[in-house]
């Protein structure tokens, strides 16, 4: 065996280790990315569903948003209002996450929400009469103040704002309504005097206009 011979064999024995290191390094590697990229989502799902309870919570109470949290395969955890504003907290699996939204704060009765013209409360009033049951409004009168921070922040609503000193809420004579409410009321809307102008884009929103009868 000549001196050639041997250091080749002697080389081939030292670069076997070292590509098995590399392997083994490389699927560690991929390995952890791969947990990474998991978590990654995971967080991802958590916050759509935590964006989508809060927006669910804004518009219809805790109920709603517990149920939509559930439908991705989430649970509330936490649920804090703040007047109109709420925040969620929700967890799926490990991971948890916030979101906060906007909205028209807890239901009440129509013909006892303060700021609403006489007209808009007897029109809610004859509307409970004729269901039996009170219409829960989610917003009522706004300040132009109001108007304005629902406007700055209407990325986060679920339905269209108006623009400030366009809103016929300012002038107390619109309400929004829970959703789930919307088709009850809107049998016997034209009855009392109320208006749906925007059934597709808005349907929550009714306001007072002129009988035809």
């Amino acid at each position: 065996m000549s001196w050639l011979e041997v250091d080749v064999r002697d080389e081939r024995g030292s670069v076997l280790p070292l590509v098995a290191l590399l392997v083994v390094a490389v699927g560690g590697l991929c390995l952890g990315l791969g947990r990474l990229g998991g978590v990654a989502n995971a967080k991802a799902q958590a916050q759509t569903a935590a964006d989508a309870a809060a927006l669910a919570a804004a518009a219809e109470g805790p109920a709603a948003a517990r149920a939509l949290a559930r439908a991705n395969g989430a649970e509330v955890v936490r649920v804090e209002t703040d007047g109109d504003e709420v925040e969620i907290e929700v967890r799926l699996g490990q991971v948890t996450a916030a979101a906060r939204a906007v909205g028209g704060g807890r239901p009440g009765a129509g013909s006892t929400v303060p700021g609403l013209v006489p007209e808009l409360r007897a029109a809610l009033a004859e509307a409970e009469q004729l269901l039996g049951e009170e219409v829960p409004i989610t917003s009522g009168w706004r300040s132009r103040a109001r108007q304005g921070q629902l406007y700055e922040d209407r990325g986060t609503n679920p339905y269209p704002v108006a623009r400030p000193g366009t809103s016929a809420h300012e002038w107390g004579r619109a309400v929004d309504v829970s959703r789930w409410f919307v088709a009850r009321l809107a049998v016997v809307a034209p009855r009392v005097g109320l208006c749906h102008p925007w059934p597709e884009t808005d349907p929550v929103h009714f306001e007072l206009c002129r009988r035809t009868s």
